[in-house]
């Protein structure tokens, strides 16, 4: 299946509710043995635009809600969390709601403000080692460093527009709210993806 880019609610701040990210592990398969999932993660997100509650310090997890034989006691696992909070389906995903704990609100905190390499040593343990990110794992790492190479690539990247020079800035850009929101938009984009993956069923 083709590969969704995640937000920067999965790669930065899902981590911080210390689910692990084997839990969303399967192994799905077509009635022609073709592998249709082996995550049930699809994406983290800051808020729905269709709910009113939860508006802060919350993190709404988009979930394939395919029912296969392990599913139940996927659900089970998911909802014995103690930061869970709610869940319900939308156009045939499923969505859970934690709450981040107090012992992660700092670090919570900085991320939402930019301040990658600030948060704590357990914070970015938790991010190194359960983030879901779309391209390569060394940028996180780089990312939570403040890497000057990084800063470098940047810099050079940018400086066709003009002269460039990030100083002690950090080295990833901050997470915009606005693009951290599950919206019936972003379900039909997902519908429209799974749409064009490439079939193998006959290969």
């Amino acid at each position: 299946m083709t590969k969704i880019k995640t937000t920067k609610t999965s790669t930065f701040l899902f981590p911080l509710l210390e689910i692990p990210k084997s839990i969303f592990t399967c192994d799905i398969k077509s009635n022609f043995k073709r592998t249709l999932y082996n995550t049930r993660f699809i994406n983290a997100y800051l808020k729905d635009e269709s709910i009113g509650n939860y508006l802060k310090d919350h993190i709404f997890i988009l979930i394939e809600n395919y029912q296969d034989k392990d599913f139940s006691a996927f659900y089970s696992t998911m909802t014995a969390f103690p930061n869970y909070v709610d869940d319900y389906e939308i156009n045939g995903y499923l969505v859970m709601i934690y709450k981040v704990s107090d012992e992660r609100m700092e670090d919570y905190q900085l991320i939402l403000n930019g301040k990658y390499s600030k948060i704590s040593e357990a914070g970015k343990k938790l991010i190194l080692s359960n983030h879901f990110y779309h391209g390569k794992s060394i940028t996180i790492a780089l990312i939570l460093a403040k890497s000057s190479s990084l800063r470098e690539s940047w810099e050079q990247t940018l400086r066709h527009k003009s002269v460039i020079d990030l100083g002690n800035q950090e080295v990833w850009s901050i997470i915009l709210p606005k693009k951290e929101i599950l919206t019936k938009e972003v379900i039909s984009e997902l519908k429209v993806v799974k749409k064009l993956s490439p079939s193998k069923e006959f290969e």
